[in-house]
């Protein structure tokens, strides 16, 4: 099963190894094209396109992302450190290339990724003229990288706008609290994490196996997750 997740805010600001444009020379291309928008940026335009408030502070992320085709990398898996990534603790799973093939991030830097890509530290949350930017290269990348496998998506409304998902094909699930009447919230970030892992190590291939999945009292009612 090919596992959609978002990339998170937190990330390990550690310089990697190699250069992004030299390791992975199929993705500069398009990465190239995002750069290209953020160079034509000027003034306030620049913190309203990082969604960041602070002159100095946008200005700061700007002048590093511009830098990312000459920056080294970690995979994707061991540079976010977000709440999904730390409870799902990807690092210790033995399935290493069941990890890398499965599950795929859509980055709003640079687009529909394996979680084994090696990419730069960034920051730029997805909006809606990469989400725009990025529909059609991520939707020919998923269908490259997803083969026969059956889809899981677990993005936001945000990151999803990024790629064509048919729905007839697509399983999209929530975590949800209160008998089903709201989401889990922060919380739900810990449990999805949690249930990633659960799919990889039990090397899940459909929705029908997802109800063997019962931390915290969660189960699996047909479409989404519900805290018993």
């Amino acid at each position: 099963m090919l596992i959609l997740l978002p990339p998170s805010e937190g990330k390990s600001d550690a310089e990697g190894e190699g250069v992004f444009r030299e390791l992975h020379p199929e993705l500069e291309r398009d990465t190239k094209g995002v750069l290209k928008h953020l160079r034509g940026l000027k003034g306030d335009a620049v913190g309203k396109f990082y969604g960041i408030k602070d002159a100095a502070k946008a200005k700061a992320v700007h002048r590093e992302n511009l830098a990312v085709l000459k920056s080294g990398g970690l995979r994707a898996v061991e540079r976010y450190t977000g709440v999904v990534y730390v409870h799902a603790d990807f690092g210790t799973i033995r399935a290493r290339k069941r990890v890398e093939s499965q599950v795929q991030v859509v980055s709003g830097m640079f687009g529909l990724i394996s979680s084994g890509t090696a990419i730069p530290y960034y920051k730029l949350p997805m909006n809606a003229w990469l989400a725009r930017y990025w529909r059609e290269i991520n939707t020919k990348r998923l269908a490259e990288a997803r083969g026969k496998m059956n889809v899981l998506s677990l993005l936001p409304q945000a990151y999803s706008r990024a790629l064509a998902l048919d729905l007839d094909d697509v399983v999209e699930v929530q975590f949800k609290v209160g008998g089903g009447k709201k989401l889990a919230g922060h919380f739900g970030k810990a449990i999805k994490g949690r249930f990633v892992r659960y799919l990889i190590e039990n090397d899940v291939k459909s929705s029908k196996d997802f109800d063997g999945f019962t931390e915290d009292g969660f189960r699996f009612d047909g479409t989404n997750f519900v805290q018993q």
